[in-house]
Formats: C-alpha cells, sequence, structure tokens
C-alpha cells in the first residue's frame, strides 16, 4: 500500500551552546520588517521581583545596566502600536534577551526575559521568564495595577497578513497553550501548537506569546489590538535551516470566530486553576511552565523491537487506551449473518461473512479466508462503521470500514503498523467504493463518498468519561488540534494531528487522524451531527508492559462550540 508520509515533523538539528553562542556573536541585531525611526532617551524598568533595568536608547544601539552592573552596549528594535511599546534586544556575549512591553499610557511594563539552553534535551529552544513592573518616571506615581493573566482570549481565532510575506491562521483553544496554521508554508498549511501565555493589558490589548517546543523552538511574542484587528511582535530563534530568526513584525488581520468556552461565567482566568495537570505553579523554577512533551513521552522503536510486539499478539476490544470511554455507542448486530462484498476502486475487495455481533470471516482479492473478531456500531441509519485486525499480515494491518447499507457506498481506512516515516506510527489511507450484497440495493457506477471541508473551522467538546473531556477544532483540511481540559474547564495541553475528512451523507462524518510523533496511534470515527455522538476505534503500540498492539472502542458525546470561517483561506 503506498501510504501518505507526513510532513508533520521536520527534522531539527540538535544544536550545541558552542554552536548557539557562535551564531549569536556572527549578528545578534534584530531585524526590522518597516523602517523605524528611533528615539534617543533614557529608561528605567523597576521590576516587582527587585530587579532593575537602566536603559539609554539611542540611534539603533542601547546601553543597558542590570540591577546596577556594568553597563552593556546592545542593537535594539523598537515597534510602536498605539500606546504600547516593544523593546527587543539580546545581550551580546550571552544566549539572553529582554523584550519588553510599555503601555506608555500607564507606564506598566512586562518584560520577556528568554535564553537558549533551558531544555538539557534541546538547546535551540528557547526559553522564557515573564516579569512585570514600571516605568519609572521622576515626578510621576507609580501605577498599581499591571497586566494580568486572562481567559479573555480564550476560544479565539484570528488571520493574520504580517509585513514579513507571512500568513497565519491562529487559535486560542486552552489558556496555556494555541495552535497555528502557517498559511504561507509552500507545502502547505497545517496544524501546530505550543505551550503559550495570555496577559490581558487592557479590554481590546493582549500579550500573546508561545514557543514552538518540539518543532524550531523559536519564541514569538505579540501584542494584540483587538479593536483595529492589528498586532506588532518578535519573533526569536532557529528556523529549519539552523538560521538565525531574530526580527520584528507588524500585521493586520481578521477575527475569524469564537467558539463557546465552558468555564464558570464568573471565572476570568487571573490565576491557574488549581489542577493535577498543571502542578504546583507557584512552586516552579525560573523558565519552568505547563508543557507537554509528545516526542519524548514515546519510545522510538526499531524494526526488531515492533516485530517481537507484533509476535506477542493483539487481543482486540480488549485493551485499553486514553480514548476508551464509558460514552461508546451500543454494539451493534445488525451485519449478523450478511455476506457481502467491499469492492474499493483501484484496490482491495474485501468478502466478508458475518458470523454473529463480534466474530467475521474475511478474505482479500478472492484469497485464503480468515476468522477475526470484530466490533460495530450504528452510528446513522444504516450506516455500519466496523473494524479489525488482519493477524498474520506484513505489515500488520488494521482495516476499519464505514459502509452505508441503505445507498451501497463505502469508505475503508486502510491503517497498518509503520507510516514510511518510523516503524511503530501508524501509516493509513482512505480509499472508496461499493458494496455488493445479495437483495441489497445496486452499487452507484460513479458515486462515492468523498474528501470534505465540511467540518473545516468546527469547534466540538467531546465528553469520553467524566475524567477525560477535551475540544477539537478543525483548523484546516487535513488537520486539527484537540484541547485536553483542566478540572474548571478550561483549555489545557494541546496537541495536533494530520488528518482526513470524509462525508459520508448529511448525517454522518467520518474522520480519521494518525497522532504522529506522538502515541503514534490512529484513530478512525464516524460523528453523526443529529445526535452528536460518535462511534470508532483506536489502533496502534500500545503503552503496556509488555507493549502490544491495541485495537480499542471509541466513542463520545459531543457538543457544537460554534466555530471560525476559515474555509475560504484554503481556497476550498
Amino acid at each position: 500500500m503506498d501510504f501518505f508520509r507526513s510532513t508533520f515533523f521536520d527534522k531539527h538539528t540538535k544544536l550545541t551552546l558552542e554552536q548557539i553562542n557562535a551564531k549569536l556573536a556572527a549578528n545578534s541585531a534584530p531585524q526590522n520588517g518597516v523602517e523605524v525611526e528611533f528615539e534617543s532617551g533614557n529608561m528605567t524598568i523597576i521590576l516587582d521581583d527587585g530587579g532593575k533595568l537602566v536603559y539609554t536608547l539611542g540611534n539603533g544601539t542601547l546601553t543597558l545596566s542590570e540591577n546596577g552592573g556594568e553597563p552593556v552596549t546592545a542593537p535594539y528594535a523598537i515597534q510602536y502600536m498605539g500606546d504600547i511599546t516593544i523593546v527587543t534586544h539580546l545581550i551580546p556575549g550571552t544566549v539572553r534577551g529582554f523584550h519588553i512591553i510599555i503601555d506608555e499610557e500607564t507606564n506598566i511594563v512586562t518584560v520577556f526575559e528568554t535564553w537558549f539552553g533551558g531544555f538539557e534535551n534541546d538547546l535551540r529552544e528557547v526559553w522564557r521568564d515573564i516579569r512585570h513592573g514600571y516605568n519609572a518616571h521622576e515626578g510621576i506615581e507609580p501605577p498599581a495595577a499591571r497586566h494580568e493573566l486572562t481567559n479573555r482570549v480564550e476560544g479565539l481565532g484570528l488571520y493574520w497578513e504580517n509585513d514579513d510575506a507571512t500568513r497565519e491562521l491562529t487559535f486560542f483553544p486552552s489558556i496555556i497553550w494555541s495552535s497555528f496554521v502557517e498559511l504561507s508554508d509552500a507545502r502547505g498549511g497545517i496544524t501546530k501548537t505550543a505551550p503559550s501565555d495570555f496577559y490581558k493589558i487592557n479590554d481590546h490589548l493582549f500579550i500573546y506569546s508561545r514557543v514552538e517546543c518540539e518543532y524550531t523552538g523559536e519564541f514569538q511574542l505579540e501584542v494584540i489590538d483587538l479593536f483595529n484587528i492589528e498586532h506588532i511582535g518578535v519573533r526569536l530563534g532557529f528556523d529549519l535551516n539552523d538560521e538565525l530568526n531574530y526580527f520584528v513584525f507588524e500585521g493586520i488581520g481578521e477575527i475569524t470566530g469564537r467558539y463557546a468556552t465552558l468555564e464558570a461565567l464568573n471565572d476570568y482566568g487571573k490565576e491557574f486553576p488549581k489542577d493535577a495537570m498543571l502542578g504546583d505553579m507557584s512552586a516552579r523554577a525560573k523558565g519552568d511552565r505547563p508543557v507537554y512533551r509528545p516526542a519524548y513521552s514515546h519510545k522510538d522503536l526499531s524494526q526488531a523491537e515492533v516485530d517481537e510486539i507484533i509476535k506477542i499478539g493483539c487481543t482486540p476490544f480488549e485493551g485499553t487506551s486514553i480514548m476508551s470511554s464509558f460514552n461508546t455507542m451500543e454494539a451493534s448486530d445488525y451485519m449478523a449473518e450478511k455476506t457481502f462484498v467491499l469492492q474499493y476502486d483501484d484496490a482491495d475487495s474485501w468478502e466478508y461473512k458475518i458470523a454473529d455481533a463480534s466474530h467475521l470471516s474475511y478474505r482479500i482479492n478472492g484469497g485464503e479466508w480468515h476468522d477475526e473478531r470484530y466490533e460495530a456500531y450504528e452510528p446513522a441509519p444504516d450506516i455500519i462503521i466496523f473494524s479489525h485486525v488482519c493477524t498474520g499480515s506484513v505489515p500488520f494491518r488494521n482495516p476499519t470500514h464505514a459502509v452505508d447499507f441503505s445507498n451501497a457506498l463505502a469508505t475503508c481506512v486502510d491503517a497498518q503498523i509503520g507510516n514510511g516515516r518510523t516503524t511503530w506510527e501508524v501509516g493509513h489511507k482512505a480509499v472508496f467504493g461499493v458494496l455488493m450484497i445479495e437483495d441489497g440495493p445496486i452499487p452507484p457506477a460513479v458515486t462515492r463518498h468523498g474528501f470534505t471541508t465540511d467540518l473545516v473551522g468546527k469547534a466540538f467538546s467531546w465528553t469520553y468519561s467524566d475524567f477525560m473531556q477535551s475540544i477539537h477544532v478543525y483548523s484546516s483540511p487535513e488537520s486539527y488540534s484537540w484541547t485536553i481540559m483542566l478540572g474548571n474547564n478550561a483549555g489545557g495541553f494541546m496537541w495536533s494531528s494530520p488528518c482526513l475528512y470524509v462525508k459520508l451523507r448529511d448525517d454522518a462524518y467520518l474522520m480519521s487522524w494518525t497522532e504522529d510523533t506522538c502515541n503514534g496511534s490512529q484513530g478512525t470515527l464516524v460523528l453523526n451531527p443529529n445526535i452528536m455522538h460518535d462511534g470508532g476505534f483506536f489502533f496502534g503500540v500500545g503503552e503496556g508492559d509488555p507493549q502490544r498492539v491495541q485495537l480499542t472502542p471509541m466513542g463520545a458525546y459531543s457538543r457544537p462550540l460554534g466555530g471560525f470561517d476559515i474555509a475560504k483561506y484554503f481556497g476550498k
């Protein structure tokens, strides 16, 4: 089978600190996207933690005395947006830098200190520490207020066109995370996620930052003006070619929509919720943050290890996964005692003899018969989704069929262990065809199920159990993100996956995703938007001891949360 080879995760060089220092020493000057008239003057930043930053700003260079120390000289960039000023610079001879957001109307300041090397497994990743204070002026009383944590932009979606020619969709489904789609990527935009910070300046100005962990590791800091839908910001880090990206930018945008957030109406997000997932936020060391690192959570298996795991065997529908839930659909005996053929275009022919609600025999292209356990659900009238493994197949194979017995159409998500990029992650593809069954409907000559963009932009909550809830945002035609909910129903940790969407009927949509650079598993489900419930299966190498291949049921209750008008940005 010719499986889709994901470009979801690019390989990045693990730079050493020596390499990072050399690259910074070669050029630590931030680049301006537009010509900026520098203002000479002095600036004294008093920080709440006792720190003090004294600046003298010149024409493109500044001097800084940090906490009374010897002054250092550095190139800098400055950005303006109304009353907001951003000053950004690195400190020569170090891996550190400061990025200062000043509200000139109130003199309130938020400082992002950044540095490389904070994460020992990937030194190129930028770390940040957020500090608060004010810009001191002689004769002016220091402000008592500070920029504060907020959930006021949670659920917001934005589209940006920036002066560096980048175009991006940004989504805020969480109070500690965000997702984004790089529309200007020539390879096609796919959803990525990043741990993020959100602070309120006032009712229309917000600070947003992210660090692209497990991608390039770059840091992006913005101030967003929701009155005028514009932003200014800074980007710092090393790109795919290991070249230093350090520049300021500005852009104009559009609000693409919002989804309904689920916290209590009087929860304003001024404090992180006390939640086991987040741990003790007050006890974190400098630069620490809530972060989820899937690529470091799952062992990269060799082919020999995968072969041994497959030899152990798969006992379908007996294992559990995080997607195994208390809200699966009732197993269906709709197909019991039926015999039929699923003929897929330019692909395999699957012949089935269904014994009862959980046992079947199959053969492929007229070959030998095999017996397997299966499970089936009826998510919409006469539409059956069923799945089984193919014991002894090489590579180890799992077909999941969605069959419409009312109009003789069928879709198969054909999956295997191994995706062409790794030996153990699941690869999959969708193929379309027809059902041939005695005394059934005549298979159509041309009509088939097909890929769809109907779901693109929609947001749904999913409740798998009392302790497992998530939000899906279908943020591009080929990818989506999910957000694991915190205890107060705020959005928490996020990740994203390549996926495919298929329209079966107006009351049935198939979705299938592969959790690349994560646990490597595949989920396939059929969603009925009329009953807001789905049924499906989760397939991949499990996490148990010993590890074994698992095929488990999956299902959740859903709520529509609204969404985003974004299909137009993909030309579809």
